[in-house]
């Protein structure tokens, strides 16, 4: 019985090196298929800062109101002046995808956050960590005071900070260009105080039509800033507790292009705008786009420049201009950066019909261009089940009446538990229980498997 039984082994042992650990029976054909999925760009260094007014980028949309930090409501009349819709969208460069679902197609989507951050911005950060995607937080300078450890999580995991002024206040931001300088100035020092980075990207609160003119223009980009404004609007900020429901429906009803530009709020009071974001993320996912934080590389939308400001003050001076320029040329240019965070890798999300497995990237890995996970998770989410002899370091896993053996070095001590018992290819360990990989998406931001 004995010699029977080391038999059986020894033949488990063979099967087991030619078809999963190295065979080339299978990792043959699973690295020709999956290697091409993974050649991962470097990250490209951030542009010079040497900053032009641009020209304004189309809208989707008309700038919309939106209130203070105090819940103001601010009432903007738009009017019927259009932009200017004849100029080029930016050229974004974008990961190389593998065809999903989805249809990936190189559009790219900059989910942009103001206001924060608040209690409400480590609840966007989670949504964004589960979806593996990256975003832009413009950040207020009082709440960066008040949060620091937030604003330092934002950039570690991956995200591009921008200033949104020190406080929101539009009488004095756009009342006087020196008060504004100066708001900008403080911001700046706040967020270097908390994360000991530098960042060009600008918000200006309530968007700059009819709030800037160009001298608003041109003093920020003497000064090395860079302007956002958008081309879809959430309209989560329109009024005191937009549902997510109505913020979902806006974000759909935007027209769409290659490059969007997505307002969206982190601030006290927008937990709705929390509800919505899985919902968008999933419809953009669904039309193909990928996501990026904004880098000194992408060309800002602009508003076109109102007739008529909605305030009374008096042109840029020279002089307040200057003060400007030499805060910022008196910062190292070294820092006067995006930061450049410690890559973050995205979680695997598994898709098969409604249910999703969601392994952190510490859950697989990524060897000789095949995706491995534990045996057991993988086995368990699909409905089997796996099991461990410790005594003879083999695993059997069952799945509709099939059953599969696996020889694992757990016997020998090279693992410590179940879970890390036997670390299995995903596409043959599938294929041997009668299911298939659909597609699949494997990116620096994105890296998802669709299952039938």
């Amino acid at each position: 019985m004995r010699r029977t039984m080391q038999a059986a082994i020894c033949v488990i042992v063979v099967w087991v090196t030619m078809f999963e650990l190295g065979g080339w029976a299978v990792y043959k054909g699973e690295a020709a298929v999956e290697a091409t999925a993974v050649e991962l760009t470097a990250a490209a260094p951030a542009a010079p800062i040497t900053i032009t007014h641009t020209e304004k980028q189309p809208l989707l949309a008309k700038p919309a109101a939106y209130e203070s930090a105090d819940d103001v409501e601010i009432e903007q009349a738009v009017g019927k002046q259009e932009p200017d819709v004849q100029t080029k969208q930016a050229a974004i460069a974008s990961e190389p995808v593998v065809p999903a679902p989805t249809k990936p197609s190189g559009k790219t989507v900059y989910l942009t956050f103001d206001d924060g951050p608040s209690q409400h911005t480590e609840q966007v950060l989670d949504i964004l960590q589960a979806e593996g995607i990256k975003a832009t937080f413009f950040m207020l300078g009082e709440q960066v005071e008040q949060q620091p450890d937030i604003a330092r999580r934002v950039l570690a995991e991956g995200h591009a900070i921008g200033n949104h002024s020190y406080n929101h206040k539009y009488e004095k931001l756009y009342g006087s260009f020196a008060v504004f300088a100066e708001q900008v100035m403080k911001a700046d020092d706040a967020i270097f105080a908390a994360t000991g980075v530098r960042t060009p990207l600008f918000r200006a609160p309530g968007g700059t039509y009819s709030n800037f003119d160009q001298g608003y223009f041109d003093a920020m980009a003497a000064a090395g800033y860079i302007v956002h404004d958008w081309n879809v609007d959430s309209g989560d900020s329109k009024r005191r507790g937009v549902p997510s429901s109505e913020i979902i429906a806006t974000v759909k009803g935007s027209k769409l292009a290659d490059s969007l530009n997505v307002l969206l709020h982190d601030g006290g009071g927008h937990e709705e705008s929390v509800k919505a974001l899985p919902a968008i993320i999933a419809y953009y996912k669904e039309k193909g786009y990928s996501f990026a934080p904004i880098t000194t590389a992408v060309t800002p939308i602009h508003f076109s420049l109102a007739k008529k400001l909605k305030w009374s003050r008096p042109a840029v001076k020279e002089s307040e201009k200057a003060a400007l320029v030499l805060y910022a040329e008196q910062l190292s240019r070294d820092r006067m950066t995006l930061p450049q965070p410690v890559h973050a890798e995205p979680n695997l999300i598994l898709h098969r019909g409604e249910e999703q497995l969601v392994l952190s990237p510490e859950e697989y890995s990524l060897s000789k261009g095949s995706i491995k996970v534990s045996l057991a998770k993988l086995t368990e989410w699909i409905g089997g089940t796996a099991e461990l002899d410790p005594d003879s370091g083999v695993v059997e896993a069952y799945y509709n009446g099939e059953r599969i053996y696996w020889l694992t070095d757990f016997a020998l001590g090279g693992a410590k538990g179940r879970d890390e018992a036997a670390i299995v290819p995903v596409r043959s360990t599938l294929q041997k229980f009668g299911l298939a990989i659909e597609s699949y998406v494997y990116n620096a931001e994105r890296r998802e498997i669709w299952v039938r």
